[in-house]
């Protein structure tokens, strides 16, 4: 069974040392200096790939990217992220395609570097991480963005993003647990999810995919709550926006999951019932998780059929990017 794994993590030395420098979002990993080798190094990734029987990964920066990163360093830091990425695929072009870094707080700079990273450096869409300084997508300064998606017919992948200090404080800071227990909760754990969750009710119900019908999205972690929630939104849309189609009919439409490590038969489930094979795909998140051959193992040995199980190894991200 060809094998392609849809979210999965570089990044350059450079930019780890300029997010250091000048972030103001610190990275809520402990394990980041730990996964350095594995995020930095191509080798290691394809040694890995090869023990593990994954044929594919498409490569994306998440976490610590250049997005974050003060206005005057996103958009350079973002194309040197996405000419350093597309050196990396060119050494290894059967076993790495791309998504773009884009400096999503300068719009139109990353509306630009999107065209550019996807007609000159052949990578398959881009990658926003997360609220953009503490703004969600629908605001209507970054439509630049997702119009040169929908002219491009390209993919935006949605990834989750570090939350800011604030919301930590309000939702998920407590006297019961610790610092680090806070700060798992607000991240991987729950909060990622849940505000990456919100960021798509909102873009669908803003109108986004309304007004850009040709643009497809890719959502991590099983869809971040939002298949567990459709028939609910469905029916409380209409109190709320005049769309001409329901909230689950764009998402449907528009939008494609995976699971980014959480290796959990009842989630499959419920989204091969929501969304069907055609728009579910494979993800591990390396390095941030390494489940090693349980990558391949879960899926093959899943209760779905023959043709579910080869639309969701590879086909279904053999059409969205174009690989």
């Amino acid at each position: 069974m060809k094998l392609i794994t849809v979210e999965e993590h570089y990044d350059t030395d450079a930019n780890i040392k300029q997010f250091n420098q000048y972030s103001e979002v610190k990275n809520n990993n402990p394990r980041q200096d730990q996964l350095k080798p594995d995020l930095v190094d191509f080798s290691n990734k394809i040694a890995y790939m090869d023990k593990n029987g994954i044929d594919m990964q498409v490569i994306s920066d998440a976490g610590n990217s250049p997005q974050v990163l003060p206005d005057k360093y996103a958009v350079d830091g973002a194309h040197a992220q996405n000419e350093t990425l597309a050196e990396n695929i060119s050494r290894y072009p059967d076993r790495f395609a791309g998504l773009a870094t884009l400096p999503a707080n300068v719009p139109d700079k990353a509306a630009q570097e999107l065209e550019y990273a996807v007609t000159k450096l052949g990578m398959k869409g881009g990658i926003i991480s997360g609220s953009v300084g503490g703004q969600f997508l629908d605001d209507p300064k970054f439509e630049p963005i997702f119009a040169m998606a929908d002219k491009l017919g390209t993919t935006l992948y949605l990834h989750p993003g570090v939350i800011t200090n604030d919301q930590k404080a309000m939702l998920y800071d407590s006297k019961a647990y610790s610092a680090l227990g806070s700060t798992m909760m607000a991240g991987a754990m729950w909060g990622w999810h849940m505000e990456q969750g919100i960021q798509m009710m909102r873009l669908i119900t803003a109108g986004v995919f309304e007004k850009y019908p040709h643009f497809k999205i890719a959502s991590g972690h099983w869809g971040e709550f939002i298949p567990m929630f459709l028939e609910r939104i469905d029916g409380f849309s209409p109190i709320i926006t005049d769309l001409p189609l329901k909230f689950s009919d764009y998402y449907k439409r528009q939008v494609y999951l995976s699971p980014s490590g959480m290796f959990t038969a009842p989630q499959m489930q419920l989204v091969l019932t929501e969304m069907g094979a055609e728009h579910v795909m494979w993800s591990e998140d390396f390095p941030y998780v390494q489940d090693g051959s349980l990558t391949r193992e879960f899926l093959e040995q899943a209760d779905i059929t023959d043709n579910q199980r080869e639309a969701i190894a590879h086909g279904t991200a053999e059409k969205l990017f174009n690989l």
